[in-house]
């Protein structure tokens, strides 16, 4: 028997990260369907490449946001080239720390409240007076980090590593009745141009969003938000759902 609507999760991040969050879905017993809404590609421009190679010996420590910074700045500076001994790595959360092991070969902080900000007040506390902090992030990300290291009194140097673009508008939108699921996870402002510009909504949907900048989008897009995770990722937008039902 196929699974009500309400069983299925409409899914609008990269395809990549889209089935990555698909198989935890599964777990759980719901039923995802994919529907990516944003793309992403490295910055490789020689200004990113001049900053990398001014910043990285002068740095203690790097900072990572996401899975996919982790990956650009390792392809950008293959780990022969960093000085692994001496610069400290953290990532702001367990995902992100795991691809931080595999593409680095270390990781010195793990955050534990899965949001910038929540990393930023974990490392502070671990920072001597004279260290330097890199922060990789995409080039649309807030200024958390920067905002506590330089309360702080720490230096940083902001990298901007990749960029995440909405898919272009389309000329003949999907009807919102076409989807397949009458649940929509949105996890960032771009993924709410990029919904916006694929579907039309000729029925309600139920929206769930990752976080208040993203919810702020939805608004804005003309959206009715049902809810807003309460705690980042995932598990966040599921719980919103639970509490939803």
């Amino acid at each position: 028997m196929r699974p009500l609507l309400r069983d299925r999760i409409l899914l609008t991040r990269t395809r990549e990260d889209c089935a990555e969050w698909a198989a935890e879905i599964e777990n759980l017993g719901a039923v995802p369907v994919v529907f990516p809404c944003i793309r992403c590609e490295d910055v490789t421009t020689s200004v990113l490449r001049a900053q990398l190679a001014r910043e990285v010996p002068r740095v203690q420590w790097m900072a990572f946001t996401s899975k996919r910074g982790v990956a650009a700045l390792a392809r950008l500076c293959p780990p022969r080239s960093l000085p692994l001994g001496r610069i400290h790595m953290a990532a702001v959360g367990p995902v992100t720390a795991a691809e931080a092991r595999t593409r680095l070969g270390r990781v010195d902080l793990v955050g534990t409240g899965g949001t910038a900000a929540a990393l930023a007040a974990e490392l502070v506390p671990r920072l001597a007076p004279e260290d330097r902090v890199l922060i990789a992030v995409a080039e649309n990300a807030g200024r958390a980090l920067e905002d506590a290291f330089e309360a702080s009194g720490h230096a940083c140097a902001r990298a901007e590593l990749y960029r995440t673009f909405p898919l272009p508008r389309l000329h003949h939108r999907l009807a919102a009745s076409e989807l397949g699921a009458r649940n929509v996870f949105l996890a960032s402002p771009s993924a709410v141009t990029g919904f916006c510009n694929q579907v039309r909504l000729d029925t309600a949907l139920d929206i769930f969003t990752i976080g208040p900048s993203t919810t702020r989008a939805a608004r804005a897009a003309g959206l009715d938000v049902t809810g807003e995770a309460p705690q980042p990722g995932l598990p966040g937008l599921m719980e919103a759902l639970h509490c939803a039902n």
